[in-house]
């Protein structure tokens, strides 16, 4: 016989690497947003076309976006902090 406490162990463990997983999802974009701001930086000290880096960030910024709006995510991106980000545009 299956006790209740045995099936509720078996729910919080899998709810546990479900929760990793996610943050690990999250972490992923949340660092490829990061990179590609960075490499505008670099392009800019080295007085270089930015350009490619700017749309570069712009999708990383759409995937990152599209990623934190999406239940169940949506909830770990409010635990950890992550808001939604801009576009970087040209003033």
């Amino acid at each position: 016989m299956i006790s209740l406490f045995g099936i509720i162990s078996a729910v919080v463990a899998v709810a546990a690497i479900y929760a990793m997983y996610l943050h690990s999802r999250l972490m992923k974009k949340r660092t490829a947003v990061d990179d590609a701001l960075r490499k505008i930086h670099e392009a800019l000290d080295a007085e270089e076309d930015f350009e490619p880096a700017m749309e570069a960030y712009n999708a990383a910024v759409d995937e990152y976006n599209r990623c934190i709006s999406n239940f169940p995510v949506k909830i770990m991106a409010a635990i950890v902090g992550f808001k939604e980000e801009a576009h970087y545009e040209l003033d």
